[in-house]
């Protein structure tokens, strides 16, 4: 578990799937290697009705199992909320966790053990650092044929999240893939690390095509978040999995 010092770093993964991974790597194996490495992935699942909504609920709750963070099933009117709440939520838990393993440490005790007052000041001490805490967050778009119709919401979605971030006291940065790339490529870099969202980049860049390769954006996900470690600390998140459902 990495220390809370002004270096520290949440890293986190968010991806935005209507499902049905047909293309790569197992996204659930992806998405264990990313917790492993103290990266959370969280899913909302943008799924339709049908046999293929179940299918897709199904692999978005179980990649969110397997990468340690929270899985929202929405429909695209609640997307952009959706998005601003889980990063906040899995920011906080994590949070309360490295706050737990040093009061346990220090005093023996969790938060949950100390009285009414003493917790008070505990989560107080939480809510300050969720503000001033670094934060990188790679949004993963699926830009599959079956996304055709979400993608203008997912595009404000990722938009009014960078812009809920800009706020905070702490440095956030946000990068954007997209899958499947152009050509044969599996992922697309749509943008780099920035505090800021291209949105010309973001309507040029998520056109609806081909298959889903979620395994390989999770993947490349990871390596972008890795490129970063060498110049921050990191705060693990080893609790488990949350859900959420519409």
């Amino acid at each position: 578990m990495g220390s809370l010092s002004k270096e520290a770093m949440i890293r986190q993964i968010l991806v935005i799937t209507d499902g049905y991974s047909n293309i790569g790597e197992d996204p659930i194996q992806c998405a264990s290697e990313a917790r492993r490495q103290g990266i959370v992935v969280n899913v909302i699942g943008v799924v339709d009705k049908g046999e293929m909504g179940v299918v897709g609920r199904d692999e978005a709750m179980s990649i969110a199992d397997a990468g340690g963070g929270m899985c929202r099933i929405v429909h695209p009117v609640d997307l952009s909320a959706t998005a601003q709440m889980m990063t906040h939520q899995t920011m906080q838990m994590t949070l309360q966790q490295v706050v737990n393993q040093e009061l346990q440490s220090v005093m023996g005790k969790s938060t949950e053990e100390l009285p009414p007052a003493d917790r008070s000041r505990v989560m107080q001490v939480v809510d300050k650092l969720e503000e001033e805490v670094g934060l990188h967050v790679v949004v993963a778009i699926d830009t599959s044929a079956s996304m055709k119709d979400k993608i203008p919401t997912v595009r404000e979605a990722v938009r009014d999240l960078a812009l809920s971030l800009q706020v905070r006291l702490g440095t956030s940065q946000v990068a954007v893939i997209a899958f499947p790339g152009a050509g044969e490529q599996s992922t697309k870099l749509v943008q780099d690390f920035s505090d800021e969202v291209d949105m010309q980049g973001l309507e040029a860049s998520l056109q609806a095509r081909g298959g889903t390769p979620t395994g390989p954006a999770i993947r490349h996900a990871i390596s972008l978040l890795k490129q970063l470690r060498h110049d921050t600390s990191s705060v693990e998140f080893e609790d488990g999995p949350r859900r959420d459902y519409a």
